[in-house]
């Protein structure tokens, strides 16, 4: 299915629905953010806190290149692109300190060569594939299994990090299957959809986590 073109001002523009959908990420992001950062301090919403306001500026800087591709190509993807490898590493830290608070080192490194070898990938071809792995890897491993274990043994405070998982997780089908129900409503803006919701179950999971927290303490 081709892709929406419109024409402002002499300009030969793309994807609208992708422009909007991107931005509601990023202001819904920014808000999460923001909350997270005069609410909580621990070392665990710190990291979530840099995940959201990463996602924040990757999608801004997404919505604008889906917008302007005609003009900037595979080159306004870059800011994006990199935005979301860190964002992703930065919910790994998350995770590695949410799941082993005494001992992570080793989690840690192993995220930061993740995180790495990806900007070496797209140096060597510039890709969103190698992104989209990077993010396999980190919601599969640090979010899917361990969280499902968490679910199978009756842990209620895993459910809105295995929601967040599984919203994500129904990404990889709808792009794999090229899933296009309308021109306005093709396969990236319905996994938009998903990752909107995604964004909401991490952000309640984080506040189920630090209030559980708070109240263990009093």
């Amino acid at each position: 299915m081709e892709k929406i073109e419109f024409e402002i001002w002499g300009l030969q523009l793309l994807e609208p629905m992708a422009l909007s959908l991107n931005l509601v990420m990023s202001f819904q992001s920014f808000r999460y953010y923001q909350k997270i950062k005069y609410t909580f301090a621990s070392p665990f919403s710190i990291y979530f806190g840099k995940f959201f306001l990463l996602a924040s500026i990757s999608t801004f800087f997404a919505a604008w290149s889906h917008l302007f591709y005609n003009y900037i190509g595979m080159v306004g993807k870059i800011p994006g692109f990199a935005t979301t490898i860190i964002a992703i590493s930065m919910l790994e830290y998350a995770m590695a300190i949410y799941l082993y608070p005494k001992g992570n080192a080793i989690l840690k490194s192993i995220i930061y060569i993740l995180m790495t070898g990806t900007f070496g990938l797209l140096i060597f071809e510039l890709t969103f594939l190698w992104v989209a792995i990077h993010t396999a890897i980190g919601i599969i491993f640090f979010l899917g299994i361990p969280f499902s274990l968490r679910i199978i043994k009756g842990n209620d405070q895993a459910g809105f990090f295995f929601w967040g998982f599984i919203s994500m997780l129904m990404t990889l089908p709808v792009e794999l299957l090229r899933l296009n129900l309308h021109p306005w409503f093709q396969h990236q803006d319905i996994s938009h959809i998903f990752m909107i919701s995604a964004l909401y179950f991490f952000s309640k999971g984080v506040h189920q986590t630090e209030l559980t927290k708070i109240t263990v303490k009093v």
